[in-house]
């Protein structure tokens, strides 16, 4: 462990964190292919709060993550450093920040090239970043390809898992090689109990059992979306990435038979994604394309004011993908209810008539049902936006969440794992 750190004042800034606690500085080194590009990106915006805390804390904390068109390579952000390596010329680096990773290894000889170029510039850029670095924990949030890669290196390793990975190891290819990856790591992390069992399943071997640590939230920051006032007609709102496992299609489904029951209400569909024409085609199939709302994702301080507009915010999720639904913890902060699918975490923010309502997967007409309820019956809309909101502050509220990695943090310095 290090020596006791020597920050300037008369005390160090870890103990505003928990005075209880004693935090050596340690140099921490964050590992992502998803990190914000600019100010107010929700791309990675929880794993740069999770940084932020530890640089709050004293400890030397630097980012690498990969390049994006138009970013800096290096740069200062909040105060931490940031490395963006480059990994080809900048009109063809497509490949981090799209959560698409294996799909466009396995799309094309070519496609799967650029994936093999884009992992040899990771590996290269991460070995200098230990040599000039020399951190003391490697904290790489998804196991493929940053857990994998910082495994190969020897290093203190905390693996955090956010969803999309985990459901890689249900592929037997990968599953070995997940297997050397979590054996390696220090401390394991998932953001959900839900994801938790499903790597225990997988690998029960495992020397260290897998820690569920919320990641953390701008409490403050969505509940501004409270002071805005709702869309009329009442609006339904989606947001994230346009891609099958969403279930955007089983939602516009939904929308259809809203619309057709004479249930006032408008969709506002926010993200991109390679179903977008798919979508856009079945609105207009069934006629009720001049009721939805497209846009592009919008920047992350924009988005209290399209939780707090919306009267419901849905996550249609089919199959295991979603490792939670933050977009749903969000939502509720700033005043919207929500509705979930039985699916992967999400149970986990919608407790069903007590924080949202659950619906069945691929089940448009029981989602249309659930939407209806929280569109026509203001006081039960009030009561689960109340209870939920009371729910998300208790458990995703930044503080807490950064104390829990900050713990994990100072377990794996002194012992090199986590209990």
């Amino acid at each position: 462990m290090l020596a006791a750190c020597e920050c300037s004042g008369a005390t160090c800034r870890a103990a505003r964190i928990d005075p209880a606690r004693y935090f050596p500085c340690m140099r921490v080194l964050v590992v992502t292919q998803n990190y914000p590009r600019f100010a107010g990106d929700p791309a990675g915006a929880f794993v740069a709060r999770l940084a932020v805390a530890a640089r709050t804390a004293d400890h030397d904390v630097r980012i690498l993550t990969p390049h994006a068109p138009g970013t800096a390579e290096h740069e200062v952000m909040g105060d931490l450093p940031v490395h963006r390596f480059r990994y080809a010329p900048e009109a063809l680096e497509r490949i981090g920040y799209t959560g698409s990773l294996h799909r466009r290894a396995l799309s094309s000889p070519v496609a799967m090239a650029g994936v093999l170029f884009f992992l040899a510039a990771f590996r290269r850029a991460l070995a200098d970043e230990v040599r000039t670095f020399a951190p003391d924990i490697i904290h790489a949030h998804w196991w493929m390809p940053a857990g994998w890669l910082a495994s190969r290196l020897g290093e203190r390793l905390i693996v955090t898992c956010h969803g999309s990975d985990v459901r890689l190891l249900d592929r037997a290819p990968l599953r070995r090689i997940g297997r050397g990856v979590f054996h390696r790591a220090s401390a394991i992390t998932a953001v959900s109990r839900f994801l938790a069992r499903d790597i225990a399943r997988v690998f029960p071997d495992l020397r260290t059992p897998v820690e569920v640590t919320p990641m953390p939230v701008d409490v403050d920051r969505f509940a501004a979306g409270l002071a805005i006032p709702k869309a009329h007609p009442p609006r339904i709102l989606f947001a994230g990435n346009l891609t099958a496992s969403k279930g955007v299609d089983v939602l516009i489904e939904a929308f259809a038979l809203l619309c057709q029951r004479g249930v006032s209400c408008q969709l506002r569909i926010l993200g991109q994604g390679h179903m977008e024409g798919a979508l856009r085609a079945l609105a207009k199939r069934l006629g009720i394309d001049d009721g939805v709302l497209w846009s592009p994702l919008v920047p992350q301080d924009a988005m209290p004011a399209e939780y707090g507009a919306s009267t419901v915010t849905v996550l249609p999720t089919r199959g295991n993908a979603e490792g939670l639904g933050l977009v749903l913890v969000e939502a509720l902060l700033a005043g919207s209810a929500v509705v979930g699918t039985i699916a992967g975490g999400i149970p986990e923010v919608v407790r069903p008539e007590c924080t949202g309502l659950l619906a069945r997967p691929d089940d448009a007409s029981d989602l249309a049902a659930q939407i209806e309820r929280l569109l026509l019956d203001e006081a039960l809309r009030n009561r689960l936006i109340r209870a939920g909101q009371a729910h998300m502050r208790a458990t995703y509220a930044s503080g807490p969440a950064a104390e829990r990695f900050l713990d994990i943090y100072r377990h794996v310095d002194a012992t090199g794992h986590v209990r």
